[in-house]
C-alpha cells in the first residue's frame, strides 16, 4: 500500500475569494513553482507576489519550500532565508504577501476536505463515527438512534451517558445551572474521556501546547540527494567561485562580427580627401606670400600632406607604425592641429596687413612727404597734396603684383609667421 502524501496549499480567510478556484493547489508527490507568472504551477495574481515567489520541492516523501521572492515570506511567523529550503509539515502557516496559506499533508488517494476558511459548516452533522479525519467533530460520538430505537423517555442520549456530569433528571426538572451546584457523583476518568475519541488532554494539563512538528523539522537534515530536486526550478547561475578556478590570464573579448554600416567607409574616404584638400590650400597660401612651406623629412611625415591620392594616404595611415610616416590617429591629430594654427595665423596676418594699408594711404603721410621734399608743384596750397597722391597711385597701378606685395603681402607674412611661432611654442609646452 502506498504511503505517499499530497501537499495541499490553500489561501486562508476572506482573501481566498480573490483567487476563485485557484485559491487552492495540490502537489501530488512532486514539486512546483508559485508566483505571479503565467508559467507558474500555482498562479497567484496579487500585486505583492513576485513572478517566481517560491518553489516547492519533493524528495524522499517530504515537501520543502524555498523563498525566491523580493519581498520575502514567513513560515509559522518566522522569516525564511532566501534560497534556503525549509521542510513543510501538516498544519503549517505560510505568510505570502498580505495573505496566509494553510499547509496540509494528506495521504494519496484520501478524500480532500476543504478547510473551514473556504466553505461553510454543514447543516447536518454526519452520524457515522468512523473515518480518519482528525478534524471531524463527531468522531467518537455514538451513532444517533433512529426513532424506533429511541428510549422511552424521548431523549436522544441515555441517562448513563450524562450521569457523569450530573444530568439524570427528566427534562421537566432540569435546571440549567444545577450542574454547577455540586460535584458529579462519579467523576469521569481520563481513560473514559479517551475512549470517547476526543483529542483533549486532561483538565489539569489543558493549556496551550506548542506545535512539536517545528522541533522535529528543525532536526531534519537535507537528504544526501537534495541536488536532484533542483531540476527546472534552479535559477541559471554559474558554479560556485570556490570550485571554478579563475583563469591565469584574462582572455580579451573577441572582436564583434557585426558588419559596419556601408556609409562608414564612404564617410572615411570623404574625410581623408577633405583634409588633404585643406592642407593643399594652406600650402598654396603660404607659397603666394612666400612663406616657408612644409618639406618632407626623414621621419614622422604626415601622409595627409605628402600622399599623391587619398587612397595612398589611407594605405599609409592604416599601415603598421613606421618611423617614416605617421599612422592612425597621430596623422589626423597633426593635420587638424596644423589647420587650426593656420586659421589663427591667417587672422593675425590679415589684421596686420590691413593696418599697414591704412597707414600707407594716410593723409598725414602724404603731407609730410610733400612738405619735406622741397619739390615745387604746379598746384598751390593743398592741391599739391592731391598731386602727390595721384603720383603714388599711378606708380602702384603699374605693377599690381608688386603693389600687393608691398601694401599687403609683406606685412601679412611677417604677422603670419609671428603668430604661427607663438602657437607652435604653446603646443609644444602643452604636450610636455
Amino acid at each position: 500500500m502506498s504511503t505517499s502524501q499530497n501537499l495541499i496549499l490553500t489561501v486562508a480567510g476572506r482573501q481566498a475569494a480573490q483567487f476563485g478556484s485557484g485559491a487552492s493547489m495540490t502537489f501530488e508527490s512532486r514539486g512546483g513553482s508559485i508566483g505571479r507568472a503565467d508559467e507558474s504551477d500555482w498562479v497567484l495574481g496579487a500585486p505583492g507576489v513576485s513572478r517566481t515567489h517560491a518553489v516547492v520541492r519533493y524528495l524522499n516523501g517530504m515537501y520543502f519550500i524555498e523563498d525566491r521572492s523580493t519581498n520575502g515570506m514567513l513560515l509559522n511567523g518566522a522569516p525564511l532565508a532566501k534560497g534556503d529550503p525549509a521542510a513543510l509539515g501538516d498544519g503549517d502557516r505560510l505568510q505570502l504577501d498580505t495573505f496566509e496559506i494553510e499547509v496540509r499533508l494528506q495521504l494519496a488517494g484520501a478524500v480532500s476536505v476543504v478547510p473551514a476558511a473556504t466553505q461553510d459548516l454543514p447543516a447536518v452533522l454526519p452520524t457515522s463515527a468512523g473515518g480518519g479525519d482528525p478534524f471531524d467533530i463527531d468522531r467518537g460520538w455514538p451513532a444517533m438512534p433512529s426513532p424506533s430505537q429511541a428510549p422511552p423517555g424521548g431523549g436522544l442520549l441515555d441517562d448513563g451517558f450524562l450521569a457523569g456530569i450530573g444530568v439524570g433528571h427528566p427534562a421537566s426538572e432540569l435546571d440549567p445551572l444545577r450542574m454547577f451546584d455540586a460535584a458529579p457523583e462519579k467523576p469521569m476518568s481520563d481513560a473514559s474521556i479517551g475512549d470517547m475519541g476526543w483529542s483533549h488532554t486532561s483538565g489539569a494539563a489543558d493549556h496551550f501546547q506548542p506545535p512539536k512538528t517545528i522541533e522535529l523539522r528543525e532536526a531534519h537534515a537535507l537528504p544526501e540527494n537534495w541536488d536532484l530536486t533542483m531540476g527546472d526550478f534552479a535559477p541559471p547561475a554559474g558554479a560556485p567561485a570556490a570550485v571554478v578556478e579563475p583563469p591565469a590570464v584574462a582572455t580579451p573579448a573577441p572582436p564583434s562580427d557585426a558588419p559596419l554600416p556601408p556609409e562608414l567607409a564612404r564617410i572615411f574616404d570623404i574625410v581623408v580627401e577633405g583634409v588633404m584638400e585643406v592642407l593643399r590650400a594652406r600650402a598654396e597660401i603660404k607659397n603666394i606670400f612666400r612663406l616657408p612651406v612644409t618639406i618632407i623629412q626623414r621621419s614622422e611625415n604626415n601622409p595627409l600632406k605628402f600622399a599623391a591620392t587619398p587612397e595612398e594616404a589611407i594605405q599609409k595611415i592604416m599601415a603598421p607604425t613606421s618611423a617614416a610616416f605617421l599612422s592612425g590617429t597621430a596623422a589626423f591629430d597633426d593635420a587638424f592641429d596644423d589647420i587650426r594654427c593656420h586659421q589663427m595665423a591667417m587672422l593675425a596676418g590679415m589684421r596686420a596687413a590691413f593696418e599697414s594699408l591704412l597707414f600707407h594711404f594716410s593723409p598725414d603721410r602724404f603731407e609730410q612727404e610733400v612738405d619735406g621734399s622741397g619739390k615745387r608743384s604746379a598746384f598751390a596750397g593743398k592741391g599739391r597734396y592731391w598731386e602727390r597722391y595721384r603720383e603714388n597711385f599711378e606708380g602702384l597701378a603699374k605693377d599690381p603684383d608688386e603693389c600687393f606685395r608691398r601694401l599687403f603681402g609683406d606685412e601679412f607674412a611677417r604677422a603670419y609667421e609671428a603668430q604661427l611661432a607663438r602657437l607652435k611654442t604653446a603646443r609644444r609646452t602643452a604636450k610636455r
